[in-house]
């Protein structure tokens, strides 16, 4: 007698239900995937076409420069208390008041780190063609570094 041989083989049939199933895994795959790389900028550029088109906002070179003037409420002045320009210090409150030039988009901080005592300092003033900070802002600085506003222009 003859021994039975076992075929160790799977077959598998291609039927529609598993091509649909295929499709449809893949797809999802591909979403995930590709949403994944549109967080980096660099390959962003190349997956989305709206980037490229976009170009650059040219109202940030449009509006003119404005003005602020910063003001010490409870002090006479403050010269080690200073004005931070996108984080770079480039006004000190060696009087009561500093007037400072601002562009579209800059953030305004200021530095109280060598003070103990807490500061108030007040937008007292600024030109027409600033949005933002408001002329009502009051900054209480402890202590700290504490951020005044970003810079909106008409």
């Amino acid at each position: 007698m003859g021994k039975r041989i076992k075929k160790s083989g799977h077959v598998y049939f291609i039927s529609f239900d598993n091509l649909i199933a295929f499709f449809v895994m893949a797809g999802f795959l591909t979403v995930i995937i590709t949403q994944v790389l549109m967080l980096n900028d660099n390959i962003r550029v190349f997956l989305n076409s709206t980037e490229k088109i976009e170009g650059i906002n040219i109202n940030t070179y449009l509006s003119k420069d404005g003005t602020l003037k910063l003001e010490l409420v409870n002090m006479e002045k403050a010269p080690s208390a200073y004005v931070l320009i996108n984080g770079d210090p480039k006004y000190s409150f060696k009087n009561k008041s500093v007037d400072i030039s601002i562009k579209q988009g800059e953030l305004i901080e200021i530095d109280g780190t060598k003070y103990k005592q807490t500061l108030y300092i007040k937008v007292a003033d600024s030109s027409d063609n600033v949005i933002e900070p408001q002329r009502t802002a009051v900054v209480k600085v402890n202590g700290d570094i504490e951020v005044v506003g970003r810079v909106r222009l008409k």
